[in-house]
């Protein structure tokens, strides 16, 4: 049998790219049928499910039939179903049961579990990830050329109680690559997969920087990017010494199985490690940095919208002005649009995976807002994002903001903005109100200290959460600063994802800002003066909004113990 060879695996990818985009830009070009053909197929195949018996998928024939018979979901209306499907049983929300979850943070802590269907991993999850590899080809072919840093989560974290895996799904996508087109990624999929947060970084980094022809890095957030190099440059003696010696250090805790993968990819490279030091001499600040030791590199690619955008300078500082290529908007739950152009954070919704309805932001609290459909929304305009997509979420409202920036055809471009109401999202999180409500009372309760008032403020330039609040009078330093440490540590039992962006520092640690007394009364008259009628006002427990910290006098600030220590 003939071995597929890169050339081959190129070749073939160039031509299935072509077909795949072309068959895009027919869809797109014709929104409406394309939308209602999905939306029809999607009701065929699942319509003898419960949840389309419940909801007489049957007799649905037009877009408001289902409209009138489906109410607006989300994830608390769905468990029902799902939770019969972890346990194994079919036909819930699917014909037959998911082949696979992917998760991510739930607003009771525990993760969310979004299924995926064999069909939608074949297709949505491979055309999408096709098309925008195929359009980043015919971008940059220089891109195409080196080798690839990508850094993803492990495929599997984890098995639902039928044995089901749940994880990543750009992991998955990653495990299950041509082994052709693996062949250009500097880091193997295993070292993804060890657990120890030190080790994995290490093991990334030495490989990466080993690699003296690497042409693309991607994560999905560029505070990881900045992350990495800040790691690199503080470890760079220590690297440096690896690359030399072609070894992996044995301080590191890691399978023996993912070390000799490791260190089979290592020979010494005495040349490598006397450029990386030159590249060090060379910089004003004497900083190891990408700019200088991946010379051929091309592109970034990486979110640049939302939140996202904050990091974008941060992360040039360390990899100079690349070009950029967004990931689009990608989410566990959807992905939902293929940017097709650099340096631009839009992209073409994906309407042959994905059935849209969007709510406009100014008509969200209505009774009954009106729904429009992907070829009705307006230019300029921001909306509620809602959809129904081939693995049993019908008309999901996965609570995003997102902005119309153009069209291809008759199908929108669009751009994420923002989580919806309730949320704050600095580096990939997702922290609830009720999170926040639920730490509070908890640390209350822990240290029998009563807090008058309260408001988080999720703080994008020192990447922390910071509760400003106003105790009860007659508490000492020391319980105040025993709060601190009881609010951080209820946040990460409350959010698996902020435990894990700070196990991996990436945000600080939650700082209590001690509020002056009367501080919530001083908060009720400045909204009251912004225009909120008194007998609507309400605080506000959650909020990137830093209008909202005006009215706050911070008498003291306690800053909550490391990761480390307040877990023990």
């Amino acid at each position: 049998m003939k071995t597929n060879t890169p050339n081959d695996a190129a070749a073939q990818f160039m031509a299935q790219g072509q077909e795949l985009m072309n068959a895009f830009m027919s869809g797109a070009h014709n929104c409406r049928q394309t939308q209602l053909d999905l939306l029809r197929s999607i009701l065929q195949k699942h319509g003898h499910t419960q949840f389309g018996t419940d909801h007489n998928f049957d007799d649905v024939v037009t877009y408001d039939n289902y409209r009138n018979q489906v109410p607006l979901q989300d994830y608390d209306s769905l468990y029902p179903y799902m939770e019969k499907h972890l346990q194994g049983i079919p036909d819930q929300l699917v014909s037959g049961n998911p082949c696979y979850y992917a998760t991510t943070s739930g607003s009771t802590g525990e993760p969310k579990y979004i299924p995926v269907t064999t069909e939608q991993r074949s297709g949505a999850h491979k055309g999408s990830a096709m098309l925008w590899s195929y359009s980043l080809a015919c971008n940059s072919p220089e891109a195409m050329q080196g080798n690839w840093v990508v850094i993803v989560s492990p495929a599997v974290e984890g098995y639902a109680p039928d044995g089901t895996p749940f994880g990543s799904t750009s992991g998955q996508y990653v495990k299950d690559l041509d082994p052709a087109i693996k062949a250009k990624y500097s880091i193997p999929y295993e070292v993804y997969e060890i657990a120890d947060y030190d080790a994995r970084y290490y093991c990334i980094l030495l490989l990466g920087l080993a690699d003296n022809n690497v042409s693309l890095v991607s994560s999905t957030n560029p505070s990881t990017l900045s992350l990495l190099c800040n790691k690199a440059d503080d470890m760079k003696e220590r690297l440096i010494n690896d690359i030399r010696l072609g070894i992996l250090d044995k301080t590191l805790v890691l399978p023996e199985a993912i070390r000799k993968l490791v260190e089979d990819r290592l020979t010494p490279n005495p040349e490598r490690a006397n450029y990386l030091e030159q590249c060090i001499e060379q910089d004003e600040e004497h900083k190891l940095r990408p700019i200088h030791y991946w010379p051929d590199l091309e592109v970034v690619a990486t979110w640049t919208g939302g939140n996202s955008a904050t990091f974008i300078d941060k992360m040039q500082a360390w990899y100079g002005k690349v070009n950029i290529k967004d990931l689009g908007y990608l989410a566990s739950e959807i992905r939902g649009s293929v940017p097709l152009d650099l340096n631009r954070g839009d992209g073409v919704l994906t309407i042959e995976d994905n059935f849209f309805e969007f709510i406009r932001t100014d008509e969200i609290d209505n009774a009954n807002p009106k729904t429009y459909l992907a070829d009705e929304i307006e230019l300029g305009s921001q909306y509620y994002l809602f959809f129904t997509n081939k693995a049993g979420l019908y008309r999901y409202n996965i609570n995003d903001i997102v902005q119309v920036t153009g069209f291809v055809g008759n199908t929108p471009k669009i751009v994420f903005v923002q989580k919806g109401k309730g949320i704050t999202n600095i580096t990939g999180e997702k922290i609830y109100e009720k999170q926040v409500i639920g730490a509070v009372k908890q640390a209350e309760f822990d240290c029998q200290i009563q807090v008058n008032f309260y408001h988080c403020h999720a703080d994008l330039q020192s990447n922390q959460y910071k509760l400003y609040a106003e105790f009860e009078p007659g508490y000492s330093t020391q319980e105040h600063a025993e709060f601190a440490d009881a609010f951080e540590l209820h946040l990460q039992k409350l959010n698996l994802e902020y435990k894990t962006k700070r196990e991996s520092l990436r945000l600080q640690p939650a700082a209590v800002h001690s509020l002056s007394f009367g501080a919530l009364e001083k908060f009720k008259r400045a909204r009251i003066a912004g225009g909120v009628r008194e007998a609507q006002f309400k605080t506000v427990p959650l909020s990137m909004d830093k209008n909202l910290l005006a009215s706050f006098t911070v008498e003291t600030i306690y800053q909550s113990l490391s990761i480390k220590e307040s877990a023990a």
